[in-house]
Protein backbone atom coordinates (compact mmCIF):
# COMPACT_ATOMS: atom_id res chain seq x y z
CA UNK A 1 0.00 0.00 0.00
CA UNK A 2 2.97 2.32 0.29
CA UNK A 3 2.68 5.27 -1.96
CA UNK A 4 -0.95 4.60 -2.96
CA UNK A 5 -3.61 6.96 -1.63
CA UNK A 6 -1.14 8.02 1.06
CA UNK A 7 -2.61 11.21 2.54
CA UNK A 8 -6.22 10.07 2.05
CA UNK A 9 -5.42 6.97 4.08
CA UNK A 10 -3.63 8.99 6.77
CA UNK A 11 -6.59 11.37 7.16
CA UNK A 12 -9.00 8.45 7.33
CA UNK A 13 -6.88 6.91 10.08
CA UNK A 14 -6.84 10.24 11.92
CA UNK A 15 -10.64 10.05 11.97
CA UNK A 16 -10.53 6.61 13.60
CA UNK A 17 -7.95 7.75 16.17
CA UNK A 18 -9.93 10.92 16.88
CA UNK A 19 -13.22 9.31 17.91
CA UNK A 20 -11.45 6.73 20.09
CA UNK A 21 -9.21 9.17 21.97
CA UNK A 22 -12.02 11.72 22.27
CA UNK A 23 -14.13 9.19 24.15
CA UNK A 24 -11.30 8.50 26.60
CA UNK A 25 -11.97 11.89 28.25
CA UNK A 26 -15.35 13.07 26.93
CA UNK A 27 -17.20 11.62 29.94
CA UNK A 28 -15.08 13.42 32.54
CA UNK A 29 -17.30 16.50 32.58
CA UNK A 30 -20.49 14.69 31.53
CA UNK A 31 -20.45 12.15 34.37
CA UNK A 32 -22.47 14.25 36.91
CA UNK A 33 -25.32 14.58 34.38
CA UNK A 34 -25.24 10.82 33.74
CA UNK A 35 -25.24 10.11 37.48
CA UNK A 36 -28.29 12.34 38.00
CA UNK A 37 -30.11 10.83 35.04
CA UNK A 38 -29.41 7.16 35.78
CA UNK A 39 -29.26 7.49 39.61
CA UNK A 40 -26.01 5.54 39.78
CA UNK A 41 -23.70 5.00 42.73
CA UNK A 42 -20.19 6.43 42.78
CA UNK A 43 -18.77 2.91 42.28
CA UNK A 44 -20.90 2.30 39.19
CA UNK A 45 -20.08 5.73 37.80
CA UNK A 46 -16.34 5.18 38.17
CA UNK A 47 -16.58 1.97 36.14
CA UNK A 48 -18.37 3.84 33.35
CA UNK A 49 -15.13 5.76 32.93
CA UNK A 50 -12.58 3.10 33.78
CA UNK A 51 -13.90 0.18 31.70
CA UNK A 52 -13.03 2.10 28.53
CA UNK A 53 -9.39 2.77 29.33
CA UNK A 54 -8.84 -0.64 30.93
CA UNK A 55 -10.23 -2.58 27.97
CA UNK A 56 -8.05 -0.70 25.47
CA UNK A 57 -4.96 -1.27 27.63
CA UNK A 58 -5.69 -5.00 27.96
CA UNK A 59 -6.71 -5.72 24.35
CA UNK A 60 -4.57 -3.33 22.26
CA UNK A 61 -1.67 -5.79 21.85
CA UNK A 62 -3.72 -8.91 20.95
CA UNK A 63 -6.01 -6.91 18.63
CA UNK A 64 -2.98 -5.50 16.80
CA UNK A 65 -1.62 -9.02 16.40
CA UNK A 66 -4.93 -10.42 15.13
CA UNK A 67 -5.15 -7.54 12.63
CA UNK A 68 -1.79 -8.70 11.25
CA UNK A 69 -3.08 -12.22 10.84
CA UNK A 70 -6.55 -11.53 9.45
CA UNK A 71 -6.10 -8.21 7.64
CA UNK A 72 -5.54 -4.73 9.01
CA UNK A 73 -8.06 -3.03 6.72
CA UNK A 74 -10.85 -5.46 7.49
CA UNK A 75 -10.10 -5.17 11.20
CA UNK A 76 -10.19 -1.38 10.93
CA UNK A 77 -13.69 -1.52 9.42
CA UNK A 78 -14.78 -4.07 12.03
CA UNK A 79 -13.44 -1.77 14.75
CA UNK A 80 -15.45 1.15 13.39
CA UNK A 81 -18.61 -0.96 13.32
CA UNK A 82 -18.13 -2.26 16.88
CA UNK A 83 -17.24 1.21 18.18
CA UNK A 84 -20.27 2.78 16.50
CA UNK A 85 -22.56 0.03 17.81
CA UNK A 86 -21.20 0.45 21.32
CA UNK A 87 -21.67 4.23 21.10
CA UNK A 88 -25.30 3.84 20.04
CA UNK A 89 -25.94 1.43 22.91
CA UNK A 90 -24.29 3.87 25.36
CA UNK A 91 -26.70 6.58 24.26
CA UNK A 92 -29.66 4.23 24.71
CA UNK A 93 -28.59 3.16 28.22
CA UNK A 94 -31.32 3.39 30.86
CA UNK A 95 -29.26 2.24 33.84
CA UNK A 96 -25.67 2.17 35.00
CA UNK A 97 -24.98 -1.51 34.41
CA UNK A 98 -26.23 -1.30 30.81
CA UNK A 99 -24.01 1.72 30.19
CA UNK A 100 -20.96 -0.11 31.55
CA UNK A 101 -21.67 -3.08 29.25
CA UNK A 102 -22.14 -0.73 26.28
CA UNK A 103 -18.90 1.10 27.13
CA UNK A 104 -17.12 -2.26 27.08
CA UNK A 105 -18.41 -2.92 23.55
CA UNK A 106 -17.35 0.58 22.53
CA UNK A 107 -13.89 0.13 24.07
CA UNK A 108 -13.49 -3.24 22.34
CA UNK A 109 -13.90 -1.39 19.05
CA UNK A 110 -11.42 1.25 20.20
CA UNK A 111 -8.87 -1.46 21.11
CA UNK A 112 -9.02 -2.53 17.45
CA UNK A 113 -9.10 0.96 15.96
CA UNK A 114 -6.23 2.64 17.80
CA UNK A 115 -3.35 0.30 16.84
CA UNK A 116 -4.81 -0.40 13.38
CA UNK A 117 -5.19 3.32 12.64
CA UNK A 118 -1.60 3.96 13.61
CA UNK A 119 -0.16 1.07 11.61
CA UNK A 120 -2.24 1.65 8.46
CA UNK A 121 -1.58 5.40 8.55
CA UNK A 122 2.16 4.98 9.04
CA UNK A 123 2.48 2.24 6.42
CA UNK A 124 0.64 4.42 3.88
CA UNK A 125 3.82 6.42 3.36
CA UNK A 126 7.42 5.35 2.68
CA UNK A 127 9.82 5.42 5.64
CA UNK A 128 11.55 8.55 4.39
CA UNK A 129 8.20 10.39 4.34
CA UNK A 130 6.82 9.17 7.67
CA UNK A 131 7.23 12.44 9.56
CA UNK A 132 4.01 14.00 8.26
CA UNK A 133 1.65 11.05 8.97
CA UNK A 134 3.32 10.45 12.33
CA UNK A 135 2.93 14.09 13.27
CA UNK A 136 -0.71 14.15 12.18
CA UNK A 137 -1.55 10.92 13.99
CA UNK A 138 0.28 12.00 17.14
CA UNK A 139 -1.35 15.43 17.10
CA UNK A 140 -4.76 13.81 16.65
CA UNK A 141 -4.22 11.66 19.74
CA UNK A 142 -3.29 14.61 21.93
CA UNK A 143 -5.88 16.93 20.42
CA UNK A 144 -8.76 14.48 20.87
CA UNK A 145 -7.72 13.59 24.43
CA UNK A 146 -7.54 17.27 25.43
CA UNK A 147 -10.68 18.21 23.47
CA UNK A 148 -12.84 15.54 25.14
CA UNK A 149 -14.01 17.59 28.17
CA UNK A 150 -14.81 20.60 25.95
CA UNK A 151 -16.90 18.59 23.49
CA UNK A 152 -18.58 16.74 26.36
CA UNK A 153 -19.48 19.97 28.15
CA UNK A 154 -20.90 21.65 25.03
CA UNK A 155 -22.97 18.64 23.93
CA UNK A 156 -24.31 17.97 27.44
CA UNK A 157 -25.37 21.57 27.98
CA UNK A 158 -26.82 22.17 24.52
CA UNK A 159 -28.37 18.73 23.91
CA UNK A 160 -28.08 15.95 26.50
CA UNK A 161 -25.52 13.42 27.74
CA UNK A 162 -26.97 10.82 25.35
CA UNK A 163 -25.60 12.79 22.38
CA UNK A 164 -22.07 12.54 23.75
CA UNK A 165 -22.28 8.96 22.45
CA UNK A 166 -24.73 9.35 19.56
CA UNK A 167 -22.38 11.81 17.83
CA UNK A 168 -19.93 8.95 17.22
CA UNK A 169 -22.41 6.99 15.11
CA UNK A 170 -22.44 9.23 11.99
CA UNK A 171 -18.66 9.71 12.27
CA UNK A 172 -18.15 5.93 12.27
CA UNK A 173 -20.55 5.56 9.33
CA UNK A 174 -18.62 8.16 7.30
CA UNK A 175 -15.33 6.45 8.19
CA UNK A 176 -16.67 3.04 7.14
CA UNK A 177 -17.82 4.41 3.78
CA UNK A 178 -14.43 6.07 3.36
CA UNK A 179 -12.65 2.82 4.24
CA UNK A 180 -14.54 0.88 1.56
CA UNK A 181 -13.68 3.56 -1.00
CA UNK A 182 -10.00 4.10 -0.08
CA UNK A 183 -8.60 0.94 1.50
CA UNK A 184 -7.61 -2.18 -0.35
CA UNK A 185 -9.84 -5.00 0.97
CA UNK A 186 -9.52 -7.72 -1.67
CA UNK A 187 -6.46 -9.92 -1.53
CA UNK A 188 -5.13 -8.01 1.45
CA UNK A 189 -1.79 -9.45 2.53
CA UNK A 190 -1.78 -11.22 5.88
CA UNK A 191 0.76 -12.88 8.13
CA UNK A 192 0.33 -16.64 8.22
CA UNK A 193 0.99 -17.55 11.80
CA UNK A 194 -0.43 -19.48 14.71
CA UNK A 195 -2.09 -17.60 17.54
CA UNK A 196 0.22 -17.24 20.52
CA UNK A 197 -2.34 -18.32 23.11
CA UNK A 198 0.08 -18.29 26.05
CA UNK A 199 1.32 -14.85 25.06
CA UNK A 200 -2.29 -13.67 24.85
CA UNK A 201 -3.12 -15.16 28.25
CA UNK A 202 -0.12 -13.72 30.07
CA UNK A 203 -0.44 -10.29 28.42
CA UNK A 204 -4.03 -10.07 29.68
CA UNK A 205 -3.21 -11.38 33.18
CA UNK A 206 -0.34 -8.87 33.40
CA UNK A 207 -2.20 -5.77 32.22
CA UNK A 208 -5.65 -6.38 33.74
CA UNK A 209 -4.63 -6.60 37.44
CA UNK A 210 -2.20 -3.71 36.95
CA UNK A 211 -5.00 -1.49 35.67
CA UNK A 212 -7.41 -2.82 38.29
CA UNK A 213 -5.15 -1.92 41.21
CA UNK A 214 -4.47 1.52 39.70
CA UNK A 215 -8.22 2.12 39.49
CA UNK A 216 -9.26 0.58 42.83
CA UNK A 217 -6.09 1.07 44.89
CA UNK A 218 -7.28 4.26 46.53
CA UNK A 219 -10.50 2.61 47.69
CA UNK A 220 -8.92 -0.71 48.68
CA UNK A 221 -5.77 0.72 50.18
CA UNK A 222 -2.47 0.38 48.36
CA UNK A 223 -1.23 -2.19 50.85
CA UNK A 224 -4.50 -4.14 51.09
CA UNK A 225 -4.78 -7.86 50.39
CA UNK A 226 -6.50 -7.22 47.06
CA UNK A 227 -3.82 -4.75 45.96
CA UNK A 228 -0.95 -7.07 46.96
CA UNK A 229 -2.60 -9.92 45.04
CA UNK A 230 -2.79 -7.70 41.94
CA UNK A 231 0.89 -6.80 42.29
CA UNK A 232 1.88 -10.46 42.53
CA UNK A 233 -0.25 -11.55 39.57
CA UNK A 234 1.12 -8.68 37.45
CA UNK A 235 4.78 -9.38 38.24
CA UNK A 236 4.45 -13.15 37.76
CA UNK A 237 2.51 -12.68 34.51
CA UNK A 238 5.10 -10.26 33.11
CA UNK A 239 7.89 -12.74 33.90
CA UNK A 240 5.96 -15.60 32.27
CA UNK A 241 5.08 -13.40 29.29
CA UNK A 242 8.74 -12.56 28.66
CA UNK A 243 9.73 -16.22 29.02
CA UNK A 244 6.99 -17.43 26.65
CA UNK A 245 7.65 -14.70 24.06
CA UNK A 246 11.36 -15.54 23.94
CA UNK A 247 10.55 -19.18 23.23
CA UNK A 248 7.64 -18.63 20.84
CA UNK A 249 8.15 -18.90 17.07
CA UNK A 250 5.22 -16.53 16.51
CA UNK A 251 5.18 -14.26 19.60
CA UNK A 252 2.35 -11.91 20.47
CA UNK A 253 5.00 -9.20 20.91
CA UNK A 254 8.45 -9.40 19.37
CA UNK A 255 10.74 -8.45 22.26
CA UNK A 256 13.33 -7.16 19.79
CA UNK A 257 11.27 -3.97 19.92
CA UNK A 258 12.81 -3.07 23.24
CA UNK A 259 16.35 -3.40 21.89
CA UNK A 260 15.65 -0.26 19.89
CA UNK A 261 16.57 2.88 21.83
CA UNK A 262 14.09 5.08 19.97
CA UNK A 263 11.16 2.79 20.67
CA UNK A 264 12.07 2.41 24.35
CA UNK A 265 12.39 6.18 24.63
CA UNK A 266 9.04 6.66 22.91
CA UNK A 267 7.06 4.46 25.32
CA UNK A 268 8.69 6.08 28.37
CA UNK A 269 8.02 9.55 26.96
CA UNK A 270 4.41 8.97 25.91
CA UNK A 271 3.47 7.27 29.19
CA UNK A 272 5.00 10.09 31.22
CA UNK A 273 3.55 12.80 28.99
CA UNK A 274 0.01 11.45 29.27
CA UNK A 275 0.32 11.21 33.05
CA UNK A 276 0.93 14.96 33.33
CA UNK A 277 -1.63 15.88 30.66
CA UNK A 278 -4.44 13.79 32.14
CA UNK A 279 -3.52 14.98 35.64
CA UNK A 280 -4.72 18.42 34.58
CA UNK A 281 -7.52 17.48 32.17
CA UNK A 282 -9.28 15.32 34.76
CA UNK A 283 -8.98 17.60 37.80
CA UNK A 284 -9.00 21.18 36.47
CA UNK A 285 -12.64 21.05 35.22
CA UNK A 286 -13.67 19.79 38.68
CA UNK A 287 -11.90 22.73 40.31
CA UNK A 288 -13.56 25.20 37.96
CA UNK A 289 -17.06 23.81 38.53
CA UNK A 290 -16.85 23.02 42.26
CA UNK A 291 -14.78 25.93 43.56
CA UNK A 292 -15.09 28.70 41.00
CA UNK A 293 -18.72 27.73 40.35
CA UNK A 294 -18.37 27.75 36.57
CA UNK A 295 -20.90 25.94 34.45
CA UNK A 296 -19.79 22.74 32.72
CA UNK A 297 -19.67 24.65 29.44
CA UNK A 298 -17.60 27.49 30.89
CA UNK A 299 -15.18 25.00 32.45
CA UNK A 300 -14.91 23.12 29.17
CA UNK A 301 -14.15 26.29 27.21
CA UNK A 302 -11.49 27.38 29.70
CA UNK A 303 -9.53 24.13 29.20
CA UNK A 304 -9.93 24.26 25.41
CA UNK A 305 -6.59 26.10 24.95
CA UNK A 306 -4.85 22.80 25.72
CA UNK A 307 -6.41 21.32 22.59
CA UNK A 308 -5.83 24.45 20.55
CA UNK A 309 -2.13 24.52 21.40
CA UNK A 310 -1.69 20.86 20.53
CA UNK A 311 -3.44 21.42 17.19
CA UNK A 312 -1.39 24.52 16.35
CA UNK A 313 2.07 23.39 17.43
CA UNK A 314 2.19 19.63 16.79
CA UNK A 315 3.11 19.90 13.11
CA UNK A 316 5.88 22.37 13.87
CA UNK A 317 7.11 20.13 16.70
CA UNK A 318 7.18 17.13 14.36
CA UNK A 319 9.15 18.95 11.68
CA UNK A 320 11.60 20.30 14.27
CA UNK A 321 12.07 16.82 15.70
CA UNK A 322 12.90 15.50 12.25
CA UNK A 323 15.57 18.18 11.79
CA UNK A 324 17.29 18.30 15.19
CA UNK A 325 16.45 14.92 16.72
CA UNK A 326 14.34 13.92 19.70
CA UNK A 327 16.33 15.04 22.73
CA UNK A 328 15.85 18.81 22.61
CA UNK A 329 12.11 18.71 21.71
CA UNK A 330 11.41 16.24 24.54
CA UNK A 331 13.34 18.33 27.08
CA UNK A 332 11.69 21.51 25.80
CA UNK A 333 8.23 19.91 25.93
CA UNK A 334 8.51 18.72 29.51
CA UNK A 335 10.15 22.03 30.48
CA UNK A 336 7.13 23.97 29.17
CA UNK A 337 4.78 21.56 30.94
CA UNK A 338 6.74 22.22 34.15
CA UNK A 339 6.10 25.95 33.71
CA UNK A 340 2.38 25.19 33.34
CA UNK A 341 2.52 23.17 36.56
CA UNK A 342 4.33 26.05 38.29
CA UNK A 343 1.41 28.32 37.35
CA UNK A 344 -1.01 25.63 38.54
CA UNK A 345 0.57 25.69 42.00
CA UNK A 346 -0.82 29.26 42.35
CA UNK A 347 -4.33 28.05 41.48
CA UNK A 348 -7.01 29.39 43.85
CA UNK A 349 -10.66 30.39 43.88
CA UNK A 350 -9.72 33.91 42.76
CA UNK A 351 -7.66 32.78 39.75
CA UNK A 352 -8.78 34.67 36.65
CA UNK A 353 -9.84 33.19 33.33
CA UNK A 354 -6.74 34.73 31.71
CA UNK A 355 -4.51 32.82 34.14
CA UNK A 356 -6.34 29.56 33.41
CA UNK A 357 -6.10 30.12 29.65
CA UNK A 358 -2.36 30.89 29.89
CA UNK A 359 -1.46 27.76 31.84
CA UNK A 360 -3.65 25.58 29.61
CA UNK A 361 -2.00 27.03 26.52
CA UNK A 362 1.46 26.30 27.93
CA UNK A 363 0.43 22.76 28.89
CA UNK A 364 -0.79 22.10 25.34
CA UNK A 365 2.36 23.64 23.84
CA UNK A 366 4.65 21.44 25.94
CA UNK A 367 2.60 18.31 25.31
CA UNK A 368 2.63 18.90 21.54
CA UNK A 369 6.42 18.53 21.54
CA UNK A 370 6.27 15.46 23.79
CA UNK A 371 3.60 13.58 21.80
CA UNK A 372 5.09 14.47 18.40
CA UNK A 373 8.55 13.25 19.41
CA UNK A 374 7.20 10.08 21.05
CA UNK A 375 4.94 9.17 18.13
CA UNK A 376 7.69 9.61 15.53
CA UNK A 377 10.18 7.65 17.66
CA UNK A 378 7.68 4.84 18.27
CA UNK A 379 8.01 3.57 14.71
CA UNK A 380 11.81 3.89 14.47
CA UNK A 381 12.64 2.02 11.25
CA UNK A 382 10.07 -0.73 11.81
CA UNK A 383 8.04 -2.32 9.06
CA UNK A 384 5.68 -5.27 8.80
CA UNK A 385 5.03 -7.26 11.99
CA UNK A 386 7.40 -5.18 14.08
CA UNK A 387 5.58 -1.99 13.07
CA UNK A 388 2.25 -3.50 14.10
CA UNK A 389 3.66 -4.83 17.38
CA UNK A 390 5.24 -1.47 18.16
CA UNK A 391 1.91 0.33 17.81
CA UNK A 392 0.09 -2.29 19.91
CA UNK A 393 2.58 -1.84 22.74
CA UNK A 394 2.64 1.94 22.25
CA UNK A 395 -1.18 2.12 22.44
CA UNK A 396 -1.29 -0.12 25.50
CA UNK A 397 1.31 1.87 27.45
CA UNK A 398 -0.35 5.15 26.50
CA UNK A 399 -3.58 3.89 28.07
CA UNK A 400 -1.68 2.67 31.12
CA UNK A 401 -0.34 6.22 31.40
CA UNK A 402 -3.93 7.53 31.39
CA UNK A 403 -5.03 5.10 34.12
CA UNK A 404 -1.86 5.77 36.10
CA UNK A 405 -2.48 9.53 35.90
CA UNK A 406 -6.01 9.18 37.25
CA UNK A 407 -4.82 6.87 40.04
CA UNK A 408 -1.94 9.13 41.11
CA UNK A 409 -3.70 12.47 40.90
CA UNK A 410 -7.06 11.36 42.30
CA UNK A 411 -5.33 9.58 45.21
CA UNK A 412 -3.15 12.63 45.82
CA UNK A 413 -6.10 15.01 45.68
CA UNK A 414 -8.18 12.79 47.97
CA UNK A 415 -5.41 12.72 50.58
CA UNK A 416 -4.92 16.48 50.31
CA UNK A 417 -8.63 17.16 50.72
CA UNK A 418 -8.86 14.93 53.80
CA UNK A 419 -5.91 16.78 55.37
CA UNK A 420 -7.48 20.15 54.52
CA UNK A 421 -10.80 19.06 56.00
CA UNK A 422 -9.04 18.35 59.29
CA UNK A 423 -7.62 21.88 59.15
CA UNK A 424 -11.12 23.25 58.57
CA UNK A 425 -12.54 21.26 61.50
CA UNK A 426 -9.77 22.64 63.73
CA UNK A 427 -10.46 26.21 62.53
CA UNK A 428 -14.21 25.72 63.09
CA UNK A 429 -13.60 24.48 66.65
CA UNK A 430 -11.42 27.51 67.46
CA UNK A 431 -13.97 29.91 65.97
CA UNK A 432 -16.85 28.20 67.74
CA UNK A 433 -15.05 28.49 71.08
CA UNK A 434 -15.29 32.28 70.80
CA UNK A 435 -19.02 32.18 70.06
CA UNK A 436 -21.24 33.52 72.86
CA UNK A 437 -23.84 30.76 72.89
CA UNK A 438 -24.62 28.06 75.51
CA UNK A 439 -22.39 24.94 75.54
CA UNK A 440 -25.25 22.64 74.56
CA UNK A 441 -25.87 24.70 71.46
CA UNK A 442 -22.12 24.78 70.69
CA UNK A 443 -22.09 20.98 70.73
CA UNK A 444 -25.00 20.89 68.32
CA UNK A 445 -23.33 23.44 66.02
CA UNK A 446 -20.03 21.52 66.19
CA UNK A 447 -21.71 18.24 65.25
CA UNK A 448 -23.51 19.78 62.28
CA UNK A 449 -20.33 21.54 61.14
CA UNK A 450 -18.35 18.29 61.13
CA UNK A 451 -21.07 16.56 59.13
CA UNK A 452 -21.15 19.39 56.62
CA UNK A 453 -17.36 19.49 56.19
CA UNK A 454 -17.02 15.71 55.83
CA UNK A 455 -19.82 15.67 53.28
CA UNK A 456 -18.06 18.39 51.29
CA UNK A 457 -20.95 20.84 51.79
CA UNK A 458 -18.90 23.67 53.20
CA UNK A 459 -20.65 26.34 51.14
CA UNK A 460 -24.08 25.77 52.68
CA UNK A 461 -25.35 26.81 56.13
CA UNK A 462 -24.19 24.44 58.81
CA UNK A 463 -27.06 25.27 61.17
CA UNK A 464 -30.06 26.77 59.40
CA UNK A 465 -32.28 26.06 62.48
CA UNK A 466 -30.33 26.64 65.67
CA UNK A 467 -33.50 26.48 67.82
CA UNK A 468 -36.50 24.43 66.66
CA UNK A 469 -40.09 25.59 67.11
CA UNK A 470 -40.63 23.08 69.92
CA UNK A 471 -37.43 24.18 71.69
CA UNK A 472 -38.44 27.84 71.33
CA UNK A 473 -41.84 27.14 72.88
CA UNK A 474 -40.23 25.20 75.71
CA UNK A 475 -37.88 28.12 76.50
CA UNK A 476 -40.79 30.58 76.46
CA UNK A 477 -42.91 28.42 78.80
CA UNK A 478 -40.03 27.91 81.22
CA UNK A 479 -39.23 31.66 81.39
CA UNK A 480 -42.92 32.53 81.81
CA UNK A 481 -43.17 30.10 84.73
CA UNK A 482 -40.06 31.59 86.37
CA UNK A 483 -41.43 35.13 86.01
CA UNK A 484 -44.85 34.19 87.33
CA UNK A 485 -43.26 32.51 90.35
CA UNK A 486 -41.67 35.84 91.34
CA UNK A 487 -45.03 37.68 91.75
CA UNK A 488 -47.88 37.13 94.26
CA UNK A 489 -50.12 34.22 93.36
CA UNK A 490 -53.24 36.37 93.21
CA UNK A 491 -51.78 38.64 90.52
CA UNK A 492 -50.61 35.81 88.27
CA UNK A 493 -53.79 35.20 86.19
CA UNK A 494 -54.07 38.89 85.34
CA UNK A 495 -50.35 39.33 84.52
CA UNK A 496 -49.85 36.07 82.65
CA UNK A 497 -50.78 37.37 79.18
CA UNK A 498 -48.60 40.44 79.42
CA UNK A 499 -45.70 38.44 80.84
CA UNK A 500 -46.03 35.86 78.06
CA UNK A 501 -45.80 38.58 75.38
CA UNK A 502 -42.68 40.13 76.97
CA UNK A 503 -41.00 36.78 77.44
CA UNK A 504 -41.81 35.70 73.86
CA UNK A 505 -40.37 38.93 72.48
CA UNK A 506 -37.21 38.60 74.57
CA UNK A 507 -36.71 34.94 73.59
CA UNK A 508 -37.12 35.77 69.89
CA UNK A 509 -34.61 38.62 70.24
CA UNK A 510 -32.15 36.26 71.94
CA UNK A 511 -32.65 33.63 69.25
CA UNK A 512 -32.18 36.24 66.50
CA UNK A 513 -29.00 37.51 68.17
CA UNK A 514 -27.64 33.99 68.44
CA UNK A 515 -28.68 33.38 64.84
CA UNK A 516 -26.65 36.37 63.67
CA UNK A 517 -23.64 35.15 65.63
CA UNK A 518 -24.01 31.68 64.15
CA UNK A 519 -24.44 33.15 60.66
CA UNK A 520 -21.17 35.03 61.05
CA UNK A 521 -19.56 31.81 62.26
CA UNK A 522 -20.96 29.89 59.30
CA UNK A 523 -19.67 32.46 56.82
CA UNK A 524 -16.22 32.41 58.42
CA UNK A 525 -16.04 28.62 58.32
CA UNK A 526 -17.46 28.38 54.80
CA UNK A 527 -15.05 30.99 53.46
CA UNK A 528 -12.08 29.36 55.16
CA UNK A 529 -13.19 25.92 53.98
CA UNK A 530 -13.59 27.02 50.37
CA UNK A 531 -10.12 28.56 50.21
CA UNK A 532 -8.43 25.81 52.21
CA UNK A 533 -9.95 22.82 50.39
CA UNK A 534 -9.50 24.52 47.02
CA UNK A 535 -5.78 24.78 47.80
CA UNK A 536 -5.66 20.96 47.70
CA UNK A 537 -5.40 21.22 43.91
CA UNK A 538 -2.58 23.76 43.99
CA UNK A 539 -0.66 21.72 46.57
CA UNK A 540 -0.95 18.62 44.38
CA UNK A 541 0.43 20.41 41.33
CA UNK A 542 3.19 22.01 43.41
CA UNK A 543 4.28 18.56 44.58
CA UNK A 544 4.29 17.41 40.93
CA UNK A 545 6.67 20.11 39.64
CA UNK A 546 9.91 18.22 40.50
CA UNK A 547 8.60 15.11 38.74
CA UNK A 548 7.71 17.06 35.59
CA UNK A 549 11.21 18.54 35.60
CA UNK A 550 12.75 15.10 36.12
CA UNK A 551 10.79 13.91 33.09
CA UNK A 552 13.02 16.17 30.97
CA UNK A 553 15.67 13.51 31.54
CA UNK A 554 13.70 11.12 29.30
CA UNK A 555 15.23 13.09 26.43
CA UNK A 556 18.59 11.54 27.37
CA UNK A 557 17.30 8.14 26.26
CA UNK A 558 17.45 9.39 22.66
CA UNK A 559 21.09 10.48 22.87
CA UNK A 560 24.07 8.73 21.27
CA UNK A 561 22.05 6.63 18.92
CA UNK A 562 24.11 5.49 15.93
CA UNK A 563 21.98 3.57 13.50
CA UNK A 564 24.13 1.51 11.19
CA UNK A 565 21.30 0.01 9.25
CA UNK A 566 17.55 -0.33 9.28
CA UNK A 567 17.80 -3.92 8.09
CA UNK A 568 17.50 -5.65 11.47
CA UNK A 569 14.08 -4.10 11.94
CA UNK A 570 12.82 -4.46 8.40
CA UNK A 571 13.32 -8.17 7.99
CA UNK A 572 9.62 -8.90 7.98
CA UNK A 573 7.73 -7.99 4.81
CA UNK A 574 5.32 -5.14 5.19
CA UNK A 575 1.68 -6.03 5.08
CA UNK A 576 -0.23 -4.16 2.48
Amino acid sequence: MKGTGGMKVVLLMCLGIFVCMLDSTIMNITLPAIQDSLHTTLETSSWMLNVYTMTIAVLAIPMARFAEMFGRHKFYIAGLFVFGLGSALCGLASNGDFLIAARFIQSFGAAILIPCSMVIGIAAMPIEKRTLPLTLLGATQGLATALGPTVGGIITEKLSWHWVFYVNVPICFIAIVGAFLILKLKKESRVKSKIDWFGLLFSVTAIFPLNLVLIKGNAWGWDSTQAILCYIVTVVSIALFIFVEKKSKAPMVNLNLFKDRLFTGSVVTVTTGFIFLIGVMVLLPQFLTNFQHKTELQAALLVTPVSASIFVFSNFAGLLTKKIGYTIPVIFGFGIMAIAYYLLHNLNIDSTSKEIILLCSLLGLGFSFVISSATIASTSSFEGELLTASQGVFSMLRQVGVVLAVAIFVAGLTNNIQAKKRDVVHFAAQTLGKLEVPQTEKEKISSETRKSINAGETSRQTNPNLVSAAERQQIINLNVQKTLASIPEGQRPKAKGQIYQKVEKQVDEDIAKKGKLVKVYENQVAGYAQKTIASSFADLYKASIPFVLLSCLTGIIFLERKRKSAAPFANTPAIE
